[in-house]
């Protein structure tokens, strides 16, 4: 088990679900496991830059003190097995980086199913031993969540060039932090 006196890296894989990040912080630190730096991996969809800085402005709003770091991948989606691949390496890459730092846990819960597989055997690869996968048992959709942030300009946000409207930050709070929602944590 993880120190509980330290903050430890969470490493995940990001799609159009921002929440599947939130909740396994949130469940981590239930159990005591202080996340202090987020590492996510991105495609270039359109979709999952919009989860991005949803999550972003989510961990500055409702964590304050978290470190977040996103790695774009050099395509949109993972449609080939060398696609798979480069991500298994890039992904093993960036562990073994935030290894370096610390402590490191690793989220196979977010984007697409090959990432969160890739991610375990990357982080098997480098010697992680602190996997989790975040399971609702509830079905929550995201499609009405992503049209409303189609509506505003999340990056301009994010960068500070706009002030958010509270509508925004109550949807996103909301949506990231659903009270409606029984979550499970479970360690692989």
């Amino acid at each position: 088990m993880l120190e509980e006196s330290h903050k430890v890296t969470l490493v995940s894989a990001l799609g159009t679900s921002p929440m599947v990040v939130t909740e396994t912080i949130d469940e981590l630190r239930k159990r005591g496991v202080k996340i202090g730096r987020v590492v996510v991996l991105t495609t270039r969809d359109p979709k999952v830059e919009l989860s991005f800085y949803a999550l972003a402005l989510d961990l500055r709003w409702s964590y304050g003190d978290l470190e977040l770091r996103n790695v774009e991948l050099p395509f949109s989606d993972i449609r080939s097995q060398e696609d798979h691949d480069e991500f298994v390496r890039i992904a093993k890459e960036v562990i073994e980086e935030e290894m370096r730092r610390g402590d490191v846990v690793v989220s196979v819960a977010g984007g697409r199913k090959t990432m969160g597989v890739g991610l375990y055997k990357a982080g098997l690869e480098v010697g992680v031993r602190d996997f989790y996968h975040v399971i609702a048992e509830e079905i929550a959709g995201t499609s009405d969540f992503l049209k409303n942030l189609m509506m505003h300009n999340l990056k301009s946000i994010y960068e500070g060039k706009i002030e958010a409207p509270e509508t925004l930050k109550n949807l996103i709070t909301w949506e990231l932090h659903r009270s409606d929602l029984t979550v499970h944590l479970i360690k692989i």
